[in-house]
């Protein structure tokens, strides 16, 4: 009988937490925020003790693993909101190299050492920082480069994301929001709070604007126009 009920915890908390990590949103592994990590190792500590502990009652591990959830989807949905919000829970991406040259107090403020970046810019088939136009140190901990004689190519991060100007973006290209707005304008965008998506492409701006369209219904309406 005990072994039947042990199997029975671990097939149920098994469906309880794949419901869980389904309801939270998908994240691929090398993303996961440091409040993702904490939600999944509290989780298997709860899944873990309901399963060692044979007195443990099951409606409290439930009722923990649904409480970890909730929350999970409140601080995310807060992140969605607030930019301010998303950079205290997720962090930010940190400009290392600019033209050359190693910002050393953001590698400190960062705890990345001389050897960390050495190893990334190596894996990248960089010999020296040099060669670097731009490298991001990105909150996954990957290092995102841009080589000199690539530097001639326009910016990938986004200028804009979720209406919100990215500035760290807009000084390392060396512009500034007046001259961000002046581009949306020419792309018929009065204010950067419309945009969801904007990027510098090499054949131009790619804006795209908030809608709550999905693509498909967005596609059917370009056919309703054509027909027209």
């Amino acid at each position: 009988m005990e072994y039947v009920e042990l199997v029975s915890k671990c097939i149920f908390f098994y469906l309880i937490i794949i419901i869980s990590l389904r309801v939270m949103g998908k994240r691929e592994v090398g993303e996961l925020s440091v409040l993702d990590i904490v939600i999944y190792f509290v989780m298997s500590e709860v899944y873990a003790l309901s399963i060692s502990e044979p007195d443990q009652s099951i409606w409290k591990a439930l009722i923990a693993i649904l409480t970890l959830t909730v929350l999970q989807i409140i601080i995310a949905w807060a992140c969605l909101k607030k930019k301010k919000w998303r950079d205290f829970f997720e962090g930010k991406p940190s400009l290392i190299i600019y033209n050359g040259m190693i910002d050393q107090m953001e590698m400190k403020k960062q705890r990345y050492t001389i050897d960390d970046l050495m190893y990334q810019l190596r894996d990248k088939d960089v010999s020296t920082p040099e060669e670097v136009q731009f490298a991001i140190l990105e909150n996954s901990g990957t290092l995102t480069i841009l080589k000199k004689d690539a530097s001639k190519l326009k910016w990938k991060d986004p200028l804009i994301s979720d209406g919100i100007v990215q500035k760290q973006v807009l000084e390392a290209i060396g512009k500034d929001e007046a001259w961000l707005r002046e581009q949306l304008e020419t792309e018929g965008v009065a204010d950067p709070s419309e945009v969801f998506l904007c990027l510098w492409q090499k054949n131009g701006f790619f804006v795209l604007k908030k809608t709550t369209q999905n693509p498909a219904q967005m596609q059917h309406g370009r056919h309703e126009h054509a027909a027209d």
